[in-house]
Formats: C-alpha cells, structure tokens, sequence
C-alpha cells in the first residue's frame, strides 16, 4: 500500500524535499536531482532530473520540466517530461504538456495542448517552452479557484 506522500520505488533513494500544505514559496527556478513534493504554492519554474510530485492540495504557477512527473493538484504552465506524467483524478492543468507518455486517470483535467514526444520530435519540446511557456502575467490578477484551499490567497509581489 503506498502512503499519501509515497514516491515510486526507483525514485525512492533518498528522502523528498517537501513543500509543506501552509507553504507558499515564491522563487526565480527549482532546480536539483533529488525527488520533489509539492503541497503547498509554488510559484516559478521547476527543472529537475528526479521525480516531481504534486500533491491534491498543491499549485505550481510555471514551467515543469522533470523525468518522471505525478500531479494530483493544480499547474498553469508548460508540463515537460523525459518519461511518464501521470494525471490523477484531481488534477488539473492549464497550458502544455509534452511527454513520452501520459497517463490519465478518470477526472483529470487538461486546458491546452498536449504533445507526445520522443527522440525525433524533441524540437517540439523546445518550440512549445518557447511559445507557451513565456508566463508574463500577474500573479495578483489570478483567479482563487486556482489556488487550492482556503486561506492562501495570492497576493502581489
């Protein structure tokens, strides 16, 4: 049985660096090798060479580019992924995902493009980070349904 927080097996070496529920974090670039959770509000781009995981309760306002991706929460930006991105029946999200392969379960939600990529459609990656990706709004100007659960509003830089 796998815990709420349970990373695949590969991905499981070493221990997770969390964002915590009541966390907002507001940041240029997370970048690293390790596994990711995120339960709280991340707001940047994510570039790891681990496992990225997003939790029901998190949001991550950005680009995500990862080797294996799990999201349960919500994304407003470009999904890049070398391997599996797997959609939970909570999640949701609003931009592009391009991947090797996809994995949806019943409920999850997509608003945008999604491409499946290998070896010979790389540049689609690359052209879909550089037209889409380019996330020039306010983060103040964002709806609160965005945001999961109450009392984390977002508020202006």
């Amino acid at each position: 049985m796998r815990t709420k927080n349970a990373l695949p097996a590969a991905e499981n070496a070493a221990s997770p660096t969390v964002i915590g529920k009541g966390i907002k974090l507001e940041a240029a670039k997370l970048s690293g090798t390790e596994s990711v959770i995120i339960d709280g509000i991340y707001l940047g781009d994510v570039d790891l060479d681990g496992f990225l995981k997003i939790g029901e309760t998190g949001s991550v306002i950005g680009n995500i580019k990862a080797k294996q991706i799990e999201i349960a929460g919500k994304v407003k930006g470009v999904v890049v992924c070398d391997g599996t991105v797997h959609l939970t029946a909570s999640a949701y999200v609003e931009g592009g995902i391009a991947t090797q392969s996809l994995k949806t379960d019943e409920g999850a939600r997509i608003n945008g493009q999604c491409r499946m990529v290998n070896d010979q459609t790389e540049t689609l990656t690359l052209e879909l980070l550089e037209t889409e990706g380019k996330l020039n709004f306010n983060f103040s100007e964002l709806s609160d349904a965005f945001i999961p659960d109450k009392g984390l509003p977002i508020s202006p830089f």
